[in-house]
């Protein structure tokens, strides 16, 4: 996006110039300028046009020397300055491109290795004028300096994102157990069920709850109830495909969304979780400890909105609870399964 941003302002900057060639320059120069000028900005703007589907590097490398390559056709153009005028209108190019590199989040290295674009404008620009010893020493140093500027500025706005982006993906999961928290699993819900509808698909939903929790973690301790929390949410893991989201939606309460999901199909992944649950003794801690989990399904009706299907759901829950625990149990009036249940006793 910034490099789209910043090259269509470029390919207008690059335009607009062309007035300041005809007042500075004499004809013949004016005339051997405008079509690099033209040049120039249509390939600027071809580049803010196809920067989205090409790899970062591509797109960063086709901007940078798009530009090194423009400006120092210009330069040669244009040849040594005759007086100051010129000398700021063209003779900055160099400096210009490196500071860009400034307002782009990359790697120290990647700021450096596309600061020899530029670099090489400068070295071209000195070789053709000439210039005394200090003069030269003092525009490499200036370079070298915003050069390093950049690199600087790059590394801590990419820092920066990678902060953000981790504390939003915090915002969105639960600590504890990795897995999403009650707030992203509603959005995906709503979501889910605006395109179930649109479509004519099927989306099916889970609600999970250990079995006896309290009891857990008063009598092995509250770590060994973590424990437990966590080694459910890795069997969710396991269970579920790359489409499905399972979500921590309570204290020990689970919920799983299922898109293109029917009932049938949400009760066999049910089971199977249900029953990866039942096997896990918490061997690594004490082999007494049995777990266990009930399960509530529902599918999504015609018209029916995220809440009344989540509280479909719960429903089912509960009644697998008043079952005897260790259950799944069907929603009722939720497709061919009606009111069904399977459980271990």
């Amino acid at each position: 996006m910034r490099i789209a941003a910043l090259a269509q302002t470029l390919a207008v900057l690059t335009l607009a110039w062309i007035p300041m060639d005809l007042l500075w320059l004499d004809p013949a120069h004016s005339l051997r300028v405008l079509p690099l000028r033209v040049a120039m900005a249509s390939v600027l703007l071809s580049i803010a046009r196809g920067v989205a589907r090409l790899p970062a590097s591509i797109a960063l490398t086709l901007f940078v020397w798009s530009q090194a390559i423009g400006f120092g056709a210009l330069q040669w153009q244009v040849g040594p300055a005759p007086h100051g005028a010129i000398e700021i209108g063209y003779g900055l190019f160099p400096f210009v491109l490196v500071a860009q590199l400034a307002v782009l989040p990359l790697p120290w290295c990647r700021t450096v290795l596309a600061a020899l674009a530029p670099a090489a404008n400068l070295v071209a620009k000195l070789l053709q004028r000439e210039p005394e010893p200090a003069d030269a020493w003092s525009e490499a140093w200036l370079f070298v300096l915003l050069a390093a500027t950049a690199a600087w500025a790059g590394h801590a706005q990419l820092r920066l994102l990678f902060g953000l982006l981790g504390a939003r993906r915090d915002a969105a999961h639960d600590a504890l157990t990795g897995l999403s928290n009650r707030r992203s699993a509603d959005a995906r819900l709503e979501a889910e069920r605006t395109r179930a509808q649109r479509l004519g698909e099927p989306l099916s939903v889970l609600m999970i709850d250990i079995d006896r929790f309290k009891a857990v973690n008063d009598h092995w301790g509250h770590a060994q109830g973590d424990r437990v929390l966590v080694a459910l949410a890795d069997v969710l893991r396991d269970e579920l495909r790359g489409a499905d989201l399972a979500a921590r939606y309570g204290g020990e309460e689970f919920l799983v969304i299922l898109p293109d999901t029917g009932i049938d199909a949400a009760l066999d992944v049910a089971e199977r979780i249900r029953q990866r649950i039942a096997a896990l003794h918490a061997e690594r801690q004490d082999p007494a400890l049995a777990i266990t989990a009930s399960v509530g399904l529902a599918e999504l009706a015609k018209g029916e909105d995220a809440a009344t299907l989540v509280a479909r759901a719960d429903a089912a829950l509960y009644a697998a609870k008043a079952g005897g625990r260790n259950r799944s149990v069907v929603a009722p009036g939720a497709g061919a399964a009606g009111a069904s249940l399977r459980a271990d006793v």
